[in-house]
């Protein structure tokens, strides 16, 4: 019956990150919602990248004061909205996908290659202690 709080239970487990769990619990206090979290296109990571990217819309000078409510809203937007209609492609998928023939091919040569990730450094931003920014998840 719960089927999809269910999902959203056991998609989250792991998850530490403070301010996630906060949205996470707000996701399943939403029962209405429970067909949305069966949509297995859907990911918290995603719902995560989703809410950060609205947020850097609202970025002023490297700074965005949200309320609690409307980053409820842009999680409940992303689960009610299909990928497409939100604008988000598979590219991690296609990447992903990209990598892995490679690797056969590689394979098929005899050669080993490993590929490491370009790193970009992380600038950190003074905030004040104890506050949370959905930009340091």
């Amino acid at each position: 019956m719960d089927d999809g709080v269910e999902r959203i239970k056991v998609l989250s487990s792991e998850v530490k990150d403070k301010a996630v769990l906060k949205i996470v619990e707000y996701l399943l206090s939403r029962k209405d919602m429970n067909d949305k979290y069966l949509n297995e296109e859907k990911s918290l990571k995603q719902m995560i990248d989703f809410i950060k990217s609205e947020a850097r819309k609202k970025e002023s000078n490297g700074i965005a004061m949200i309320e609690d409510e409307e980053v409820y809203s842009w999680a409940i937007h992303y689960w009610d909205e299909t990928n497409e209609n939100l604008n988000l492609s598979k590219q991690e998928e296609k990447v992903e996908s990209k990598e892995a023939e490679d690797n056969d091919s590689n394979n098929d040569d005899e050669r080993e290659t490993t590929v490491v990730p370009e790193k970009k450094p992380k600038i950190k931003n003074w905030v004040a202690e104890g506050q949370l920014t959905l930009f340091d998840m």
